[in-house]
């Protein structure tokens, strides 16, 4: 059933989300980074969890999350998996409940990628757990690509094969799921091309 499907988050793992929201807060907060190696929006500005957390949930709602750049390699490394090997793409990702942001994440996707693909998208309310959406796939060996060490895990716990994107927030990582910095070397451990 789940033959030839990566899943994949998409905020760090497909799209510069980090980048565009530099940007964003640059542009219409008027605030710049001031901890760049921080994972916590408020820590990376100064400013408080709640804060930090009404930002990430703006932005997320906001036109600029149809404007995501491509993260590093990911457009080239996806399409030769797609079109070489015959791998399809779920994307699963945590972004918001709002219908036209989900339409508009879809849409930057379908532009950056091609509208061919992707099997399935699966887009979750802003910070919720990707455990119910995981699930369906438990004991599937699907290759689940990440860049959050604990929803890495967790994919490995159900019985998918993880694989961590590197990010100065996970570089301190020091489990036992492979991380890559860029998609060639994701695609060479999924496609065994060396």
């Amino acid at each position: 059933m789940h033959k030839n499907i990566i899943l994949t988050d998409c905020d760090g793992v497909l799209c510069d989300w980090e980048y565009a929201f530099h940007h964003w807060m640059l542009l219409e907060n008027k605030l710049n980074v001031i901890n760049p190696e921080e994972y916590n929006v408020g820590a990376q500005f100064n400013l408080s969890r709640q804060e930090g957390k009404r930002l990430v949930r703006e932005f997320n709602d906001s036109a600029a999350i149809a404007f995501l750049p491509p993260l590093r390699d990911a457009v080239y490394y996806m399409k030769r998996l797609n079109m070489l090997h015959g791998y399809k793409f779920h994307c699963i990702t945590s972004l918001s409940t709002n219908k036209y942001a989900q339409k508009l994440r879809i849409q930057n996707l379908e532009l950056l990628f091609g509208d061919n693909i992707f099997d399935d998208y699966i887009i979750l309310g802003c910070g919720d757990d990707k455990d119910d959406a995981l699930e369906p796939y438990r004991d599937s060996e699907c290759w689940w690509i990440e860049d959050k060490p604990k929803n890495a895990e967790l994919g490995q716990s159900l019985g998918l094969n993880s694989i961590l994107v590197a990010h100065d927030h996970n570089a301190d990582y020091s489990g036992d799921i492979p991380r890559y910095q860029r998609w060639k070397d994701i695609y060479k451990h999924i496609s065994g091309e060396l």
